[in-house]
């Protein structure tokens, strides 16, 4: 590297130094063999042409965060099966064993690479829907040569919202006067049903105070949606089991427990 100018050997020590944090942030996976993008509910109702398309081509975009790597070798059918999409998330796989019967616990976390950032610094949604720090997570058993799915999904409350960040321990959400939430809202959730189905909507956040705005929109934007794919809990988390009171859960497992049966489905 003798042939670089002084500014250029303190460029090229940056661009290395950027490159090691990227590939030492944890949360990163690869897989020669599964497609990791995708729950095993949607890989269990796929067509013999999916099965055979490489894991580049049919990888969900959502959770590829190496897409922009890849988008020039997406041409190039030959190096498909070098071409890995990379996950961002966690997973984790346990063997188990409950009154005697055993079983191969996997959960499986996928982050979106739309709207992606830090606390307060992204929040709500943007034009096409993405709702901020959105993650996918399933837990997979394997029981007996069986095996069952279940998919929950979470996300920043789908409206146009900020909470940047001053000099004040928890900063004011902010919640947009000008614009048409419902635009966004609506496309968040018309995405949702479509991938998943029906949707259980479960909001914890607090029921009063400098919350209580946005639960309100939140509640107000679903009744206005009027879709019979969705229903709308709130339950104030903090307020329900404060003190340490995580029995208090039950009230809230109480609301969604015949939903869940219907989600069997």
């Amino acid at each position: 590297m003798l042939h670089l100018t002084d500014i250029q050997l303190q460029d090229n020590k940056t661009f290395l130094a950027m490159l090691n944090h990227v590939l030492n942030v944890d949360g990163f996976y690869f897989s020669t063999t599964y497609d990791l993008t995708h729950t095993l509910q949607r890989l269990s109702n796929t067509s013999p042409e999916f099965q055979e398309m490489s894991l580049l081509e049919r990888a969900d975009q959502r959770f590829v965060w190496n897409g922009h790597l890849l988008r020039e070798l997406s041409a190039q059918p030959e190096v498909h099966r070098f071409a890995l999409p990379v996950l961002h998330g966690f997973i984790t796989m346990h063997s188990c064993s409950i009154n005697g019967k055993y079983f191969d616990w996997i959960l499986i976390s996928r982050r979106s690479c739309f709207r992606a950032g830090v606390r307060y610094y992204v929040r709500g949604i943007d034009s096409e829907g993405h709702a901020a720090n959105f993650v996918e997570t399933e837990q997979i058993v394997h029981y007996n040569g069986s095996k069952a799915s279940f998919v929950q999904t979470r996300g920043s409350i789908p409206v146009f919202w900020s909470q940047r960040p001053n000099l004040k321990y928890k900063p004011l959400p902010q919640i947009s006067k000008v614009a048409n939430h419902m635009d966004g809202f609506q496309r968040h959730f018309d995405s949702q049903v479509i991938i998943y189905g029906k949707q259980v909507i479960i909001n914890l956040i607090n029921q009063k105070g400098s919350e209580k705005p946005l639960e309100q929109t939140f509640a107000t934007m679903v009744s206005s949606l009027g879709s019979g794919m969705m229903r709308y809990i709130a339950f104030d988390f903090h307020k329900e089991c404060k003190n340490m009171r995580w029995d208090r859960l039950s009230i809230l497992l109480d609301q969604v427990a015949e939903m869940q049966d219907e989600l069997r489905d």
